[in-house]
This record gives structure tokens, sequence and C-alpha cells, in this order.
């Protein structure tokens, strides 16, 4: 008896197992495959960066103010950087005109005035110097300013201070005033108007009958007048205060003609 032989012995190798897997399989990796785009980097919201940057400067007020919270709606909207500096304009810009309110509060209320408050006697004319408000001038005081009348020789004046500090007309000064009149309540009519009106009345009669008609007095001598600005209107202020000064220097005596 005999043995059929066998199959024939393979020369292929058994097929290997891989440490990773089946062989011809991809490995995984964490998960699905695939291409991620890279994010955008956010930019700085640039009406943030200007709100700020006119917060410092002090530029036109309220700008800064509304730029920023405009600004913050955008951020929120582009998702944009640029939150701090919108915040700190609207900070920064609201100290401000708090500041400035509460230095305007009281040059008007008068507790800025340096020195002593002048003294009258009883009809009215000043016998001791002292600082009044500019709304406090009375016809026929004589003063000095605060700063050179030089200053407002230009056609748009200059910005004058709240106080001045009255004085004896017999005593050196640079202004004397000659008449105070309130112009007619409602809105603020405008600079324009206001001190075309002030130009006005404070040329007239007013002056002729307060100096009389010495042509030489008028060389040497120009007319200048306070008038209410917007905030000051706001505040109630309706009075002009017309006075003349010398802007080459202080003078003494006062140009009052006798029984004006």
């Amino acid at each position: 008896m005999s043995i059929p032989p066998g199959p024939p012995p393979s020369h292929e190798p058994y097929p290997q197992q891989g440490p990773y897997g089946q062989p011809g399989q991809p490995a995984p990796y964490g998960g699905p495959q695939g291409w991620y785009a890279p994010q955008a980097p956010q930019k700085n919201n640039a009406l943030a960066i200007v709100a700020f940057v006119m917060s410092l400067v002090c530029a036109i007020p309220l700008v800064p103010l509304i730029l920023g919270i405009v600004a913050l709606s955008q951020i929120r909207k582009r998702g944009e950087k640029g939150k701090g500096f919108a915040v700190a304009a609207i900070v920064i810009h609201g100290v401000t005109i708090a500041f400035y309110g509460i230095l305007l509060i009281l040059g008007l209320s008068g507790a800025l005035d340096e020195g002593s408050s002048a003294q009258r006697d009883t009809s009215g004319q000043v016998t001791a110097s002292g600082s009044v408000k500019v709304s406090d001038i009375r016809k026929g005081d004589c003063f000095n300013t605060n700063g050179d009348l030089a200053e407002y020789q230009d056609e748009d004046g200059g910005e004058a201070s709240f106080s001045v500090r009255v004085v004896p007309c017999d005593q050196a000064h640079e202004g004397e005033a000659y008449a105070v009149f309130n112009l007619d309540n409602g809105t603020y009519p405008g600079t324009e108007k206001v001190t075309a009106l002030a130009e006005e009345k404070c040329a007239g009669t007013l002056l002729t009958d307060y100096v009389g008609k010495d042509p030489k007095l008028a060389e040497k001598l120009e007319v200048y007048y306070y008038f209410p600005q917007a905030a000051t209107w706001a505040l109630g202020d309706r009075e002009v205060t017309c006075f003349l000064g010398d802007s080459s220097g202080a003078r003494t005596g006062s140009v009052r003609a006798t029984g004006s």
C-alpha cells in the first residue's frame, strides 16, 4: 500500500498581520482625514482707533463719544478687534466733558474768582478793587481784564474769562463799561447774529450818550463787548456789556461825559 504524495509545497509566504491592521488598509489616525482652511486673523476696527486718538487730543466735542459707540456696534457685528480702544475713547471723552462742565459751572458761579470781592458805595460806585463776574459788571465800572485787549482785535474776537477785576476809575484800568443790556429770549440765534446785534447797539447812541461827541476820544479808544455764547445762553445768560478800552495800555480817569 502506498500513500499518495501530498500537494506540492507552496512558495508564497503567508500573509502577515501588520502592526496597524490588515494589509492594504489605511491605519486610523484620530478620525476622518480632510483639508481645513486656516482661520483669517481678526482686523482692528478703524473707527475705534480714530475715536481713541480724538479723545486724547480733545477734538470736536462729543465726536469721540459718538464714534466710540458706533465702533462698539460694528465690532459686535463684524467680530473685529478694538473693543478696548472704543471703550477707552468713550470713558476718556466722557471724563473730559464732565471736567469742562464742572469748570464752566464753577466759573459762572464765581467760585473760581481770585481775591476779594469789590466794594461799592451807596450809589454803586466802586470804592475798593476786587474780582467780579463779567455778568456783574455795571455801567460806569472801570476794570482790568485777565488778558490783553489786543487779542480781541480781529473780527472773531477772543475767548473772554468769566471774571474781571473792577477798580476805582482813578486807578489804572484797561476798560470802562458804558452800557449793559439784555438780548431777547428764545433759542440761541448763533454767534454771528449775537455779535451783530451787540455791535449794532453798542456803537449807537449808547456810546455817544455816555462819552459825548469828542472826536479825539474816539481815536484813542476802541469799542468792545462781552456777549453770551451758546453754553452760557443755555444757562440763562442774555446780557451784553459794552465797554471802551485802549489796547495800547491802561489809562486812568473816566471817559464819562458830565451829566451822562
